[in-house]
């Protein structure tokens, strides 16, 4: 039988509630943050850390729009392949192979193949943000702009940002997105992961999404 957690989308962020309180599920983030605690994830011991470079956690907890007692990042799930259902707000611990396209992940954020109009983009799965981001704003000059929308990040904090509705291709699925064009300060951190774009909470409420962490898998189902 699957291990599998329950979620919620807080905010924008995928979330969910353990003994020690709320964590926020981040599979943009290379490290799991909090106070000097352990926890238990979908059968992993996992040691939070107070900082990842200059990030320090309480900064990040200070700046939420709500209350998280730490942050799960991709080093609790290096090993695993999980099954994302946002939809029915689940996370399981799959035990067989998925089938999927193979990228290279970023520090271990998952990274996924896709293309708007003429351009293929190489864009990370983040449930760190709330919307989907494009790096070259060019990129979207064939959707439909939808005008500007508040958003957060835990790292950025909240700020806002123009939005546009795209249709994005994956294979043979062809599904629409609404995608912010990214800030200054998001396209340095796309410039630095070398990456087009974010694909975020929203996106994952699209589909299944399927992440060998291990093999660097992505697989994706529409709903």
């Amino acid at each position: 039988m699957s291990q599998s957690i329950e979620v919620n989308v807080c905010e924008g962020i995928l979330c969910a509630d353990f003994n020690e309180g709320r964590l926020i599920i981040d599979t943009g983030s290379p490290v799991s943050l909090g106070p000097d605690i352990t926890v238990r994830v979908l059968g992993s011991a996992i040691q939070l850390n107070s900082s990842f470079g200059a990030y320090a956690w309480s900064d990040v907890q200070k700046s939420l729009p709500f209350d998280a007692v730490g942050l799960i990042g991709v080093d609790a799930f290096s090993d695993a392949t999980l099954g994302f259902d946002v939809a029915d707000r689940t996370v399981a611990l799959l035990e067989s192979s998925i089938e999927g396209a193979q990228s290279s992940f970023v520090m271990g954020s998952p990274v996924i193949s896709c293309q708007i109009g003429e351009d293929k983009l190489r864009c990370v799965l983040d449930t760190g943000a709330g919307l989907s981001y494009l790096k070259h704003h060019e990129v979207a000059g064939f959707g439909q702009g939808l005008g500007k929308q508040e958003d957060f990040h835990p790292i950025l904090g909240q700020f806002e940002v123009e939005t546009v509705a795209c249709s994005l291709i994956l294979g043979e699925q062809v599904i629409t997105e609404v995608f912010g064009l990214a800030t200054e300060n998001l396209r340095t951190l796309m410039e630095t992961a070398q990456i087009d774009g974010i694909l975020g909470t929203s996106f994952f409420g699209q589909g299944v999404i399927e992440i060998d962490f291990a093999n660097e898998i992505v697989g994706f189902s529409a709903g």
